[in-house]
């Protein structure tokens, strides 16, 4: 059951956008995967980085399927960094899963974050190096 951005954010006063959706779902005993949906804008971005913080607290492993994104702004794309940077110093693991369109396009000319690896399919997730960010 899809988990509104609302519920993601332990600050009041925001309003999330109605064009977001953020589900949670645990994958084993130390993985999380954040299923992303709709816009990731600047309106957004503090639903996000408190829903990947609480992943990242909570799993040794964090996948963000982008599959079902159809935009990321460079706002909420510097959250994304951030929360890579912040994988790399936890010894962690963060997985960008099946970007396409415009999240693909942006991915493509800004990169990667390091250490952050890009799947392109979610069957070669189970094949993917426990050793992504090392």
């Amino acid at each position: 059951m899809p988990v509104p951005a609302s519920s993601l954010s332990r600050r009041p006063g925001l309003a999330p956008s109605p064009l977001f959706c953020c589900t949670r779902r645990a994958e084993g005993t130390s993985s999380i995967r954040l299923i992303l949906a709709g816009e990731l804008d600047l309106s957004v971005r503090p639903h996000l980085e408190q829903a990947m913080k609480d992943a990242q607290a909570d799993a040794g492993r964090v996948v963000l399927d982008l599959q079902a994104l159809t935009l990321i702004d460079c706002a909420s794309l510097a959250g994304v960094f951030g929360a890579a940077v912040q994988a790399r110093r936890d010894d962690a693991i963060l997985i960008l899963l099946e970007p396409r369109g415009q999240v693909r396009r942006v991915l493509d000319l800004t990169g990667a974050p390091d250490g952050v690896a890009v799947l392109e399919r979610s069957d070669v997730l189970e094949d993917a190096p426990e050793q992504v960010n090392r």
